[in-house]
């Protein structure tokens, strides 16, 4: 009910010369439906909604945060030590890299290593605010 009304809706705004009959509005969530409702559940869910409209690169981040909530702060510290692999209080991309692609792995998600770098360097363009090639604590806050 909710989906026909907001397709009735998007029909009106998009002005269409047509009259707007109840099997317009169906046809049109049919055909929205079946190109994006990836789980054939007749609703859309928040990762359905990402994949149409964010970029790859937010999209990504949208999944990490989901994928990967952390309870506290001492349990971000002990990933932080454990990726921080040679101990400088940064995390290189390289050591960023590693820890996606465990990430990945944990959750079972197969990477191709081409994503795994578009991911690294994603992350390091948001949060390497001093653009010297690392993350710190500072930048992460």
């Amino acid at each position: 009910k909710e989906l026909d009304e907001f397709f009735r809706h998007l029909l009106k705004k998009l002005g269409t010369e047509d009259e707007i009959t109840t099997e317009k509005v169906h046809r049109v969530k049919e055909r929205f439906m079946s190109a994006y409702d990836d789980t054939a559940d007749g609703r859309l869910q928040i990762q359905e909604l990402a994949n149409m409209i964010l970029p790859e690169d937010e999209n990504f981040l949208l999944l990490f945060r989901r994928e990967t909530p952390l309870d506290n702060s001492v349990e971000f510290m002990r990933i932080w030590r454990s990726y921080d692999a040679d101990s400088s209080g940064f995390i290189s991309a390289v050591e960023l890299r590693n820890f996606l692609h465990d990430l990945f792995y944990q959750h079972k998600k197969k990477i191709p290593g081409s994503k795994l770098d578009e991911y690294t360097d994603a992350m390091m363009k948001i949060f390497d605010k001093n653009k010297d090639g690392r993350l710190e604590l500072n930048d992460m806050a």
